[in-house]
C-alpha cells in the first residue's frame, strides 16, 4: 500500500512537473523574446476570433486544454459568446460541455496509451512503477482530484488515463462534474456581460457549491487515502 502511495505522489509530481515547463517557457519568453504586454495583445485578438468565430471557439476548449494550456479563459470567451442574444448563454453552456466531454475522452485514451507507455519508460529505470489503485482509492483520488479548486481539469484526465481508471467509471465520474463546473463558468460569466441576471446568479452559486463540495471530498477521502 505504501509503494501504490509513493508511486502515485511520483506520478502527480511528473505532471505538475509539466505544468512547470509551461510556466517556465512564459517566464522565458517576458524575458528574453517579448513582454508580458505582448502575451496580453496576442490573447486579446486570439479572444476576439474566437468569439466570433463559433467552430474554432469550442474546438479551441475541446483541443488546446490537452496541452496543458488552461480551460479558464476558453471557457471565459464561452461565457463571452453567449452573452450575445443570436448566441444565448444556454446554448454556450451546451456546446462547452460537449467540447470539454470531447477533450474528457480523447485525453484519457492518449494517457491510457502512448502516455503510459512514455511514462513506464521513465519509471523503469526506478523502483516505481505506475500505480494500480483499488477501486476505493481509485474512486477517492478520482472525486479529489476533479473537485478540489484550483486542479486543473487536463491534470486529472491524464492522471486517471495513466492510472487506466476504467474508462466507464472515469466518465461517470468526470461528466456530471466537468458539466456542472463549466456550467458555472459560463453562466457567471454570460449572465454577468449580459446583464441577465438570474443566469448570472446561478452560474455564482453552482460556484461556490462546488467549492464547498470540493472542501467536503478533500476532507473525506483525502483522509480515508492517508489512512
Amino acid at each position: 500500500m505504501e509503494g501504490k502511495k509513493k508511486g502515485l505522489w511520483l506520478l502527480c509530481g511528473m505532471i505538475v512537473g509539466a505544468f512547470s515547463v509551461l510556466g517556465g517557457i512564459y517566464i522565458y519568453y517576458v524575458n528574453f523574446i517579448g513582454t508580458h504586454d505582448d502575451l496580453l495583445a496576442y490573447w486579446h485578438n486570439f479572444q476576439q476570433f474566437l468569439t466570433k468565430n463559433s467552430f474554432w471557439l469550442f474546438a479551441a476548449i475541446a483541443i488546446l486544454p490537452a496541452f496543458i494550456i488552461p480551460a479558464a479563459p476558453l471557457l471565459t470567451c464561452a461565457g463571452i459568446w453567449g452573452a450575445s442574444e443570436e448566441n444565448g448563454i444556454v446554448w454556450a453552456w451546451v456546446w462547452a460541455s460537449v467540447s470539454v466531454l470531447v477533450n474528457l475522452t480523447f485525453t484519457y485514451w492518449l494517457a491510457a496509451g502512448p502516455g503510459r507507455k512514455l511514462i513506464r519508460s521513465i519509471l523503469r529505470r526506478t523502483k516505481y512503477d505506475i500505480p494500480k489503485p483499488d477501486r476505493k482509492s481509485e474512486l477517492g483520488w478520482a472525486l479529489i482530484l476533479r473537485l478540489v479548486p484550483g486542479v486543473p481539469f487536463i491534470f486529472t484526465n491524464y492522471a486517471l488515463g495513466l492510472i487506466r481508471m476504467p474508462f466507464r467509471r472515469y466518465m461517470i465520474v468526470s461528466a456530471p462534474i466537468m458539466i456542472v463546473t463549466v456550467g458555472g463558468y459560463v453562466l457567471a460569466v454570460g449572465g454577468g456581460l449580459g446583464q441577465q441576471w438570474t443566469y448570472f446568479s446561478l452560474g455564482l452559486a453552482i460556484i461556490v457549491v462546488m467549492i464547498l463540495v470540493g472542501s467536503i471530498v478533500s476532507r473525506r477521502y483525502g483522509h480515508n487515502q492517508r489512512s
